[in-house]
């Protein structure tokens, strides 16, 4: 039954995580071909609860494919990751990066 539910989380994490590369493409395209430019990045930290190395690894290149995402550096204790992101503010990044951790989670648990 595990391996159903597991089944069922992947194939529905498929069309969500290429939703948001989608938007995060057409964001960017949209700042690069307009005159402003929109862009307010910043470095935020973000806890992890992710407890496998595989999970760290998925977590962090999932959001580094991310056009405006950049995983830069895990804490030492791997308990935290320092993100370079080009847009949203601060709290909707967090907000945006812990959905996606939270969806890794689901898939792998």
């Amino acid at each position: 039954m595990n391996i159903i539910r597991k089944t069922y989380r992947f194939i529905a994490f498929i069309p969500y995580y290429f939703l948001k590369l989608l938007q995060a493409n057409i964001y960017i395209a949209y700042d690069i071909i307009t005159p402003k430019m929109r862009s307010n990045p910043g470095l935020v930290w973000i806890p992890i609860r992710l407890n496998t190395k595989f999970g760290l690894f998925l977590f962090s290149n999932l959001l580094s494919m991310t056009p405006g995402t950049l995983s830069v550096d895990f804490s030492e204790q791997k308990n935290a990751l320092l993100v370079h992101y080009l847009y949203n503010s601060k709290d909707n990044i967090v907000t945006e990066i812990e959905k996606l951790q939270n969806k890794i989670i689901e898939i792998l648990n």
